[in-house]
């Protein structure tokens, strides 16, 4: 019965929950890419393509194929992914004015491109994320898989997004800046407490209650993160 009541509620967030990440993300990917072309808005129309490819191939994994365990898996690469770009956008920000650090941009990128395949290591030889007919189809990660992913998400982007933040607080001025960056770093903490909560969703699957819990609030959480993301700088990148 609980592995029953776990699938539905995995096909509920598919359809339902999913399906809305894929259609916002596309949305301001679009809106970003049609109102200008630079570093900045390629970097953070970046982030909503990789994000809304994530639960692309997670949706499509649901069809057991084959390929199921392959579109899954890489759906957790690039959700790491997409919020190391968090990241390098902050950092873009604040290098705005400066055309020598293109090196330095596709330098980060690369790093953590390299790291984010810790999900095919940890998560494939290590049995970090099972997903097959033993688990019903349902994504079940182990414990030292959470532990890996929560320690590389404080380390590479919780402590380097909050150093840059500080910095980004210095770099800009005037009061509807300010907004906008206070805004800014306010819905990339939420969005990071989805992600943390997401791993944790897919770890502690014997308790139905915060399983319930985050399956009612995931959706609006990350629409009100993408949404304050993409208000705060968005609309400025031009």
């Amino acid at each position: 019965m609980l592995l029953q009541a776990i699938l539905t509620q995995r096909i509920i967030i598919a359809l339902l929950a999913q399906g809305w990440v894929i259609i916002y993300s596309s949305y301001f990917a679009y809106k970003l890419l049609k109102r200008g072309k630079n570093r900045a808005t390629y970097t953070l129309s970046s982030i909503f393509i990789s994000l809304g490819l994530t639960f692309f191939l997670a949706n499509i994994s649901i069809i057991n194929t084959p390929f199921s365990y392959g579109f899954y898996i890489s759906s957790i690469y690039f959700y790491f992914f997409t919020h190391s770009l968090i990241v390098i956008f902050t950092w873009v920000l604040i290098k705005l004015d400066d055309k020598t650090s293109i090196w330095r941009f596709y330098l980060i990128i690369t790093f953590y491109g390299i790291i984010s395949t810790y999900v095919f290591w940890i998560g494939f030889y290590f049995n970090g994320i099972m997903y097959n007919l033993s688990t019903n189809w349902i994504p079940t990660y182990s414990w030292f898989f959470l532990i890996i992913s929560w320690t590389f998400l404080f380390i590479l982007v919780i402590i380097p997004q909050i150093y840059l933040s500080f910095k980004l607080l210095k770099v800009f001025e005037g009061i509807i800046l300010k907004r906008r960056i206070n805004m800014f770093i306010v819905s990339i903490f939420l969005e990071l407490i989805v992600v943390f909560s997401l791993f944790l969703y897919n770890t502690w699957i014997e308790n139905q209650i915060y399983r319930t819990v985050y399956v009612a609030i995931f959706p609006l959480l990350s629409t009100i993160a993408a949404f304050l993301i993409y208000k705060s700088f968005g609309k400025e990148l031009e």
